[in-house]
């Protein structure tokens, strides 16, 4: 037996298809869903989402959102994902160190939670950007 997966942001489908388990960053830390898992809804934090499908498995950064777990099917909406593939490096790395510039420069006080977001979705997006060489 099978999950059926779809990601989906507010301007495309990011993934639909079936995988044997998903990791899923919660608000509340990491959870694992097999087949046959019980209903649930959970809010989602900024992380790593892996589909693995037999011996395939699919990396991708998502930006938090909602996930609903129902009759073998998990429906994850987010705000933005993007698979380990899509990500360039060059362009997080100069992100990563434009905000940590920044935030050591005396940003004013208002920009302190921007920059601490930026720099959190900048360092998910590397760790899941570690997975291209693993598809």
């Amino acid at each position: 037996m099978k999950l059926n997966v779809r990601v989906v942001t507010p301007d495309r489908l990011v993934y639909e298809g079936e995988a044997d388990s998903v990791v899923i960053p919660g608000y509340d830390g990491y959870f694992g869903v097999l087949p046959n898992h019980a209903p649930m809804l959970s809010m989602l934090d900024m992380g790593e989402l892996k589909i693995r499908d037999g011996v395939q498995e699919q990396y991708y950064a998502i930006d938090g959102g909602f996930c609903e777990i129902s009759k073998n099917k998990v429906i994850i909406i987010t705000p933005s994902a993007q698979r380990a593939d899509e990500i360039d490096d060059n362009q997080v790395m100069a992100t990563l160190r434009s905000a940590r510039e920044r935030l050591h420069s005396k940003a004013e006080e208002k920009e302190l939670l921007d920059l601490q977001i930026t720099i959190r979705k900048a360092s998910v997006l590397l760790e899941v950007s570690k997975h291209k060489l693993r598809r």
